[in-house]
């Protein structure tokens, strides 16, 4: 037996395989593999030598791997009771249901854990992962995730949130967040076109609806800033942390991975 022709009768039961895929099952395959298998070492003991051409001559007389299963199998139907070849249950069909659907309620506990996973089935037995606590990631577990991992973003988002209510006279803080957000590496440059220029934007328009009296330029700014102009940016600032959070939380999930989400 040499390398090459060992390789020769390898390659050819490869092919027979993929002809063989979604018409047989997977024992199914491998017996028949065997098989042939058996029938081609029969020959190449009968020929007495085992060279490259007498292990060719033996494939072309089995004929092409396709030819062989048209010729062998033709017509078998699938076995659809094969475990193989029966889609596995969605794992949504063994979710808990959340409490508004008639699922358990654990309070706020909920805020750290998302909904109950699927339950498991394990040697036969099932495994309710929700009854034993084990649930997937909830809000404050995102709100959390977005503080570790992005924290100059989760800056960014606090001081655009403290800006909302204008009457605490923390506007001052949004100069801060947009350089945050100008700064940041997890959003876009179309993320810190709105992030930055939309409150602004909407801090004129506040301005120019000012329907106070001012004499000069630079009190009408003063008196229409303060009066009108911090409510537009404290608007436009919530808008703008309800846009950027879920990019951020994106970038933040994706630094965790698989295991720890």
């Amino acid at each position: 037996m040499t390398q090459r022709s060992e390789q020769l009768v390898l390659d050819y039961l490869s092919e027979v395989g993929l002809v063989l895929y979604g018409r047989m099952t997977a024992k199914e395959r491998t017996a028949y593999l065997t098989s042939v298998r058996s029938r081609i070492n029969a020959r190449r003991a009968a020929a007495g030598r085992d060279d490259e051409d007498i292990v060719r001559g033996i494939l072309r007389g089995l004929g092409s791997p396709h030819d062989l299963v048209e010729r062998e199998i033709a017509g078998r139907d699938l076995d659809i009771e094969d475990d193989e070849l029966i889609p596995p249950r969605p794992r949504h069909a063994d979710r808990t249901p959340p409490p508004w659907r008639g699922g358990p309620s654990r309070g706020l506990l909920s805020l750290l854990e998302g909904p109950g996973q699927t339950d498991m089935r394990v040697g036969g037995r099932r495994a309710d992962r929700a009854g034993r606590g084990d649930r997937g990631p909830g809000p404050l577990h995102g709100l959390a995730a977005v503080a570790r991992h992005t924290p100059g973003e989760a800056a960014a988002l606090l001081m655009l949130l403290a800006t909302v209510p204008w009457w605490w006279n923390l506007s001052f803080l949004w100069v801060l967040g947009a350089a945050l957000i100008l700064l940041s590496q997890v959003w876009t440059a179309v993320d810190k076109w709105i992030g930055v220029g939309l409150p602004l934007v909407s801090c004129a328009v506040g301005m120019a609806l000012w329907t106070g009296d001012a004499r000069f330029v630079d009190q009408y700014v003063q008196d229409s800033l303060s009066a009108t102009g911090v409510v537009g940016l404290g608007l436009a600032s919530l808008a703008c942390a309800v846009y950027l959070y879920p990019r951020a939380l994106r970038s933040a999930r994706a630094a965790e991975g698989p295991g720890e989400g």
